[in-house]
């Protein structure tokens, strides 16, 4: 499951991330390491944002980028 695919109000682990290497350093940046717990506060109606909160940070994630995320519940 990536992140794009997740629903408001879901807890998820990190598994993977499979971006470049500098979105990678950007996301893990904002807490969203391999392992970490993230929140998903908010997916609007057309899926293009999704909005998480992480241990130290909350932030809004683009469709393309949720789709390089691995999650798992």
């Amino acid at each position: 499951m990536t992140l794009d695919e997740a629903e408001t109000g879901d807890v998820l682990r990190v598994v993977r991330l499979s971006a470049e290497s500098s979105l990678a350093g950007r996301l893990r940046a904002l807490g969203m390491n391999e392992g970490a717990r993230i929140t998903v506060i908010f997916v609007p109606r057309r899926r293009r944002l999704v909005y998480v909160r992480t241990a130290s940070a909350t932030a809004v994630v683009g469709r393309a980028a949720a789709r390089l995320i691995g999650v798992e519940k």
